[in-house]
This record gives C-alpha cells, sequence and structure tokens, in this order.
C-alpha cells in the first residue's frame, strides 16, 4: 500500500473541495488524505478540460460549488464530458442508458446525473476501465485470458447489471455488478466475472439484515433478506467456499457489502435453470492508495473465505498495468485522470 500525501485545506477550498463531513475519516489520517487527493484530482481534471465546476444542494437547499462534479449543460444524453476520449466507451455509454437496455435491467437503481456529472464517482470510472471492452470480442477474449485466467472466447459486456435483482432465484434484494465480463457461447453455458470498482470510497460498517428499528419495527417475512443469504451461503460453505461461522464475521460489519456480492455471483453459480453460468469469480477492484478496500478485502480473504476461486480483489493498477483493457492513448487518458 503506497501513502498519500495530505493535502492542504487553503488548497482544497480554493478548488472548491472543501468536504470535511464527507472526507474526512476519524482515526483514519492516510485515508483522509486519499479521499481529499482523490476528490482534488478530480477537480483538476475537470478545469483541464475546460469544463465549469458543478455543485450540490446544501442546508435549506442552498446551492454550494462543488470542484468534482460538473454542471449540467446541454441534452443529457449526449453529454460525455464525464469519459474519456474513445468512441468505444461513449457508445458503452449510450448503450447503457439506452431505453431497450434500461429495460432488459428491471428493478435498477440507475442514476444517471451520478454517471454524467460526479467526477469523483466509481460508476463512470467503470465505464472508463471498461468501455473500451463494449462489442470488442476480440479484447474481451484478451483481458479475459490475461487478467482473469478464463480461456474461453469472450462473449459480452454488461454494465450496472444483475440478472434480476428482485427474484428469490438470487438475492432479492437490488444487487448489481458495476460491470459483469461473460464469457463462452450464446448457447452453451458461461463464465461470469462479477466486478465492483471503488474509488473514492471507503468500506463502512452496515446493519445486518433484517434489522429492527423504531422507524421499521416490524418486515413483512417477504420482505425478510436473511433467510435466502443464508440459504445461498450455507450451500457454499457446505461446497467449501465459506469458514464455518462466517456470519459472525460478516453479519453487521464493513465487509457486509462485500459478502452480499459475492452472494450473487454465487447465486448465478448455483442457479439451475438452464445450467446458464458454470463459472465465475467476484472481483473486488479498488486504486492501490485507497487503504480501506485494500484492508477490506484482505480481511474478507482471510477471515471469510475457504476457499478464494470465486473471488479475489484488484487494484486499478492491477488491472491497467498490462495494457489490454484500453487503446494506447486511452490508457494514457485513464492514468493521468485517475492514478497518481
Amino acid at each position: 500500500m503506497t501513502a498519500v500525501d495530505s493535502v492542504d485545506d487553503d488548497e482544497l477550498r480554493a478548488a472548491n473541495c472543501w468536504f470535511p463531513k464527507t472526507d474526512r475519516v476519524p482515526g483514519r489520517p492516510d485515508l483522509t488524505a486519499f479521499k481529499q487527493q482523490a476528490r482534488l484530482r478530480q477537480a483538476r481534471w475537470g478545469e483541464g478540460q475546460g469544463y465549469r465546476a458543478g455543485g450540490h444542494p446544501g442546508r435549506n437547499g442552498e446551492p454550494v460549488k462543488n470542484g468534482s462534479k460538473l454542471r449540467p449543460d446541454g441534452p443529457r444524453d449526449e453529454d460525455f464530458r464525464n469519459f474519456l476520449d474513445s468512441a468505444d466507451i461513449r457508445n458503452a455509454v449510450r448503450h447503457r442508458s439506452a431505453p431497450e437496455t434500461m429495460r432488459t435491467e428491471p428493478g435498477q437503481q440507475f442514476k444517471e446525473d451520478r454517471l454524467r456529472y460526479d467526477l469523483l464517482s466509481s460508476m463512470p470510472m467503470c465505464f472508463n476501465l471498461f468501455g473500451e471492452l463494449h462489442e470488442d470480442s476480440e479484447r474481451l477474449t484478451n483481458v479475459g485470458k490475461k487478467l482473469f485466467g478464463v480461456e474461453e472466447a469472450g462473449l459480452c459486456v454488461k454494465f450496472e447489471h444483475s440478472p434480476r435483482r428482485q427474484s428469490l432465484d438470487f438475492t432479492n434484494d437490488g444487487t448489481a455488478f458495476d460491470v459483469a465480463l461473460f464469457f463462452g457461447s450464446d448457447d452453451g453455458p458461461r463464465t461470469v466475472v462479477g466486478i465492483e470498482t471503488k474509488y473514492h470510497e471507503h468500506a463502512v460498517r452496515e446493519a445486518a439484515p433484517d434489522t429492527l428499528t423504531a422507524r421499521r419495527p416490524a418486515i413483512p417475512e417477504n420482505r425478510l433478506k436473511m433467510p435466502r443469504y443464508r440459504e445461498i451461503a450455507e450451500r457454499a460453505r457446505d461446497e467449501g467456499v465459506f469458514k464455518p461461522g462466517w456470519e459472525k464475521v460478516v453479519l453487521g460489519t464493513s465487509l457486509q457489502q462485500i459478502w452480499r456480492d459475492h452472494l450473487l455471483l454465487l447465486a448465478m453459480l448455483q442457479y439451475q435453470d438452464g445450467a446458464r453460468w458454470h463459472a465465475g469469480k467476484y472481483v473486488l477492484v479498488h486504486p492501490v492508495r485507497n487503504p480501506s478496500f485494500a484492508e477490506a478485502g484482505e480481511a474478507y480473504l482471510l477471515d471469510v473465505l475457504a476457499d478464494d476461486q470465486t473471488f479475489a480483489v484488484m487494484t486499478i493498477e492491477d488491472l491497467v498495468r498490462p495494457g489490454v483493457l484500453h487503446s494506447p492513448e486511452v490508457a494514457s487518458g485513464f492514468e493521468s485522470r485517475y492514478l497518481w
């Protein structure tokens, strides 16, 4: 893990990037420094492109200028300022935002403002990282072999994807992969690599599933999440994926989100209707300088898993270094924007 220099508060203020409630993590100066550097870097990238800074609602609804956001300009569906200079990446964004694609992802929470105008968000970063694979089966095949050890032919790439979000066949909780890479053939079982990308975020503790609160004193039985989670996880434990006692390590902790995403991949592999997916892996991706997800990924591997065949942690640097995700010009643009 590489240390990150702290940023002067006045420098952050000058760039409209001084947001201590969002970026300061108590007791973690290293994580705070990373988050502030990442925000400042995106603001400077936008300024260097000649883009005007946007904002967000503050107290009492008053607008607050925000250097890491873009000001909405022109028709949203043709606004590609948040993306690298690549026709393939733009086509990937255009395809995912098209009404016909949106209809194939029922139950999604697709926030297009975040996609188009949030420079810091991992959502547009995911398109910038994997967008050149869109409709390029040859590049996808090479990526599968070089990065994920998949020997099958590249089939397709789907962003913000879940087989069915609100279905007991899977996790029934809205979970989706930031991007899913499929390998194999149209008429046979496939291998899936489901990927979650992180950038500025840090791993935070989640309430245990089905936790009762004052606001929600009772949850209808048909809305409970834990019975299906436990069914997937216990079958996976029987297959040697999870260690005994996984519940005490995962539930109500900062590892829970990783576990829920992993469960979606495992549910796909357990799904028997047509045996659609015969192999797969869930991959957590983060910058090498983000200490939070580096630590969370290591803890998940060591404390939760008995077998890591269906799970991996990779840094963004691990992905871009082999030079297979992007054309050379786009690779240079990606690294100068996101990595330092």
